[in-house]
């Protein structure tokens, strides 16, 4: 009697399952999956709330928003772009500052000389989400499209997306959307399935005017009416209603600066003695002659409201340390405090800053909305480098190994919400079972009544569910492994042989 009930339940279970599993999806005519990435440079991860935002607002009802991403150092835009699209650490794919110093290579970049391989393809494990979307094994249905994002016009590691197009100050939001989407509608021979996108604002208002402002007001009023836009382009286009899943990121937050809060560094420690790189928030100081560290290094402990760092001391939690292109002392602002490097113009005020260790006026927003992203739903945060993984199983691509999880992120999937409600379901069955040999047999045919009874209602209320309802509206619209470098370090992680481990 025990085996058969045991037995009973096993075929109840996976009748169950394959029930709902089975269930059809309605108007699907991708067979590649499509996503779209957008970022806006510096979007404070509260602007919504202390603005008003209505299309931003509008997303949760569509999807998902995570309350805030905690994103590593150095929080500034060519580092963590790089870090979106790849899953690393800046420590692990080598962009550590918007200027950069190489001593093995001899040579600086800055924002405007970086477009050279050398310097996005550091470590030869980097791997940039559009090229591993082209790289996949049903790569003649994939092609990548990507516009103005760091690093999109260079070879990396001796790849380019299919279509690129370079970063245009001058250029329009509503322009970028336009090509970004005939992209996806072109012949199935040349179209894209992954497209990305990169917009400065509102870091360059942040920048003149600070996060709060009038002129952030207006600016952050503009990007909402380009969400407005890009919601009614998908809303008219079926295909891409039915199959694009959007995600809307940034890469920091700003912070305010106030007058009385810089400091000129030659007024602390002899320039001569070392180069210093980096921006007003953080550098990275290299000095000639090592037996001179411990000498700046006492002149900038003696700072208030700065942080200095020998390259051995930096904390662990800003995974920056393990890289040749980091300076031997890490000099960083708290948050609002700047500093004027050699070379700098002290005479350019800035009222917004960033660039500051991972306090909470530096994480940025993510949403997400389309057919993977749960609905309705304020979720928790999570990393910028947990961003590939998420990215990486929406497109459907092999997992890869790198500074982030799909564990940290699958809480904001309908795939996660479904296996949950299962498991549940599952659990209280064989519960069922494990107790049913005390009960007697009409109890024991009602509840059996009863389950199927339930499991009809669910696959008619599942089924129902999928089915798309038009109404009119009557308003006018107004986990982590690190990936070694060039240094050669046990404690970073990289994808060969001989240095495979695991950070427990």
């Amino acid at each position: 009697m025990y085996i058969s009930i045991k037995l009973f339940a096993l075929i109840l279970i996976s009748f169950f399952n394959s029930c709902i599993y089975c269930l059809p999806i309605l108007n699907e005519t991708s067979s590649t999956p499509l996503l779209l990435l957008i970022s806006f440079d510096g979007f404070r991860w509260d602007y919504p709330d202390l603005y008003k935002l209505p299309n931003f607002n509008s997303l949760i009802q569509r999807g998902v928003r995570v309350k805030y991403i905690k994103n590593n150092f150095a929080t500034v835009t060519f580092p963590l772009h790089y870090t979106i699209v790849t899953g690393l650490y800046e420590e692990t794919h080598g962009i550590v500052a918007n200027t950069i110093y190489d001593p093995k290579l001899n040579a600086t970049a800055t924002l405007d000389t970086m477009n050279d391989t050398k310097w996005w393809s550091q470590n030869s494990y980097s791997q940039p989400i559009w090229v591993s979307n082209q790289l996949a094994n049903d790569s003649k249905q994939r092609r990548s499209g990507v516009i103005a994002w760091p690093g999109c016009d260079t070879p990396i590691n001796g790849h380019l997306p299919y279509k690129y197009q370079l970063f245009n100050l001058n250029r329009k939001f509503d322009s970028i959307l336009k090509q970004i989407f005939d992209w996806f509608h072109e012949p199935i021979e040349t179209r894209i399935n992954f497209g990305v996108i990169y917009y400065p604002e509102p870091d360059i208002t942040g920048h003149h005017y600070g996060p709060i402002s009038n002129e952030m007001n207006e600016t952050l009023k503009e990007c909402d009416n380009y969400i407005g836009q890009l919601l009614k382009m998908i809303d008219n286009d079926e295909y891409l209603k039915t199959n694009l899943n959007i995600i809307i990121t940034s890469d920091h937050g700003m912070e305010v600066i106030k007058k009385n809060h810089t400091i000129i560094l030659e007024d602390y420690i002899d320039i001569s003695l070392c180069s210093v790189y980096g921006s007003r928030a953080f550098v990275n100081i290299f000095v000639h002659s090592e037996s001179n560290i411990d000498r700046i290094y006492a002149n900038l402990s003696t700072i208030p409201n700065y942080e200095v760092y020998k390259k051995s001391q930096i904390p662990e939690e800003y995974h920056y340390k393990s890289n040749i292109r980091i300076g031997d002392i890490l000099f960083v602002g708290k948050a609002g405090y700047e500093i004027i490097a050699p070379g700098d113009n002290s005479s350019t005020e800035l009222l917004g800053d960033h660039g500051y260790n991972n306090v909470e006026s530096m994480y940025p927003i993510f949403y997400g909305f389309g057919p993977v992203f749960r609905q309705n739903m304020q979720a928790d945060p999570f990393h910028t480098v947990d961003i590939y993984s998420l990215m990486s199983y929406i497109l459907k691509l092999e997992k890869r190994i790198t500074n982030g999880s799909l564990d940290n992120v699958k809480h904001i999937l309908q795939d996660h919400l479904r296996e949950k409600f299962f498991n549940e379901i599952n659990l209280f069955v064989v519960n069922t079972a494990v107790n049913i040999t005390h009960w007697g047999f009409i109890t024991v045919g009602s509840v059996i009544l009863v389950i199927l009874i339930g499991i009809i209602y669910i696959i008619v209320a599942f089924r129902h569910s999928r089915k798309l309802i038009y109404v009119e509206s009557q308003n006018v619209p107004v986990r982590y492994r690190l990936l070694s470098t060039s240094e050669g370090s046990k404690n970073n992680l990289f994808a060969d042989e001989s240095d495979n481990e695991e950070i427990q």
